[in-house]
C-alpha cells in the first residue's frame, strides 16, 4: 500500500475517521457519541486534515465502510465520501465492514458478528483478518439459531456487538472496546484492495437485508 488515505467509518456509534499513509497510522479519531453523524463527519475530517497539515486534494484515496450497519449511517458515510472524492478528485474504494472488523483480530479463522434485530445477527467468517481472505460463512443476515448451525462447533476469534446474541464454547471473543470498526482500517483495506481491484466509480450501501429476509435454517 501507498499514499496517503482517509478512511471513514459510519457504519454504527460513534464512528469515525483517519489518515493513513503507506499503512502507517497519521492520525484517527472517534466521533462524539452525542449528535448526528451528519453533523460530526465533516467536521471530524477538516480537523484531521487541519491537524496533519494535509489537503484534500493531495490524498491518493478515500475509503468508507460499506456495511452492513446503521442505515442512516452508512448513506451519510457513502454519500460524504463520494462528494469529497468529487470535489478533491481523489479515488474511492468502498470495504466491508465485516471485513475492516476482522482487520482488528490476530491471525487464524475469524468472525465479524454484528447485533442486527432481537435474533438477528449480521455475521461472516473468514479464514484470516486479510483483506483477502476465503470466506468461511458467507456475509449475511443470519438469526442467531441458524448461525449456530454453521458455526458447528468451529473455532473462531470473534469480534461484534453480535457477542450479545450469539453464544459458543468455539468463540473466542475479543475485548468488546474492539466491536466498533477502526477508520484506519478502512482506509488501509482499501488502499490495499484498490490496488488488485482498482478504484470505484460509484458505491451503494451493503444493507444484506432484502425485505426482512434472512438466513434460518430449520
Amino acid at each position: 500500500m501507498s499514499g496517503i488515505w482517509l478512511g471513514i467509518d459510519t457504519t454504527s456509534s460513534p464512528g469515525g475517521v483517519a489518515l493513513v499513509q503507506s499503512g502507517l497510522l497519521i492520525t484517527e479519531s472517534i466521533l462524539p457519541v452525542a449528535g448526528f453523524h451528519s453533523e460530526k463527519l465533516l467536521p471530524a475530517i477538516e480537523a484531521a486534515l487541519n491537524d496533519s497539515g494535509i489537503s484534500g486534494k493531495h490524498l491518493d484515496g478515500i475509503g468508507v465502510s460499506t456495511g452492513p450497519g446503521s442505515y442512516t449511517g452508512l448513506r451519510i458515510g457513502i454519500s460524504t465520501a463520494l462528494g469529497l472524492s468529487s470535489g478533491w478528485e481523489v479515488p474511492l474504494k468502498g470495504v466491508s465492514t465485516l471485513r475492516v472488523m476482522a482487520g482488528s483480530l490476530p491471525s487464524g479463522p475469524v468472525m465479524c458478528c454484528i447485533k442486527a434485530r432481537a435474533g438477528e445477527v449480521f455475521a461472516g467468517a473468514f479464514t484470516s483478518s486479510d483483506p483477502f481472505s476465503e470466506e468461511l460463512i458467507s456475509p449475511r443476515l443470519y438469526s442467531s439459531h441458524a448461525l449456530l448451525k454453521l458455526l458447528d462447533g468451529r473455532v473462531f476469534s470473534c469480534i461484534g456487538s453480535g457477542r450479545t446474541e450469539i453464544s459458543s464454547p468455539g468463540l473466542n471473543w475479543v475485548l468488546p472496546l474492539l466491536d466498533h470498526p477502526r477508520p484506519c482500517v478502512v482506509a488501509a483495506f482499501a488502499s490495499v484492495r484498490s490496488e488488485m481491484e482498482g478504484f470505484d466509480r460509484d458505491l451503494e450501501p451493503v444493507y444484506l437485508r432484502e425485505f426482512n429476509q434472512r438466513v434460518d435454517l430449520q
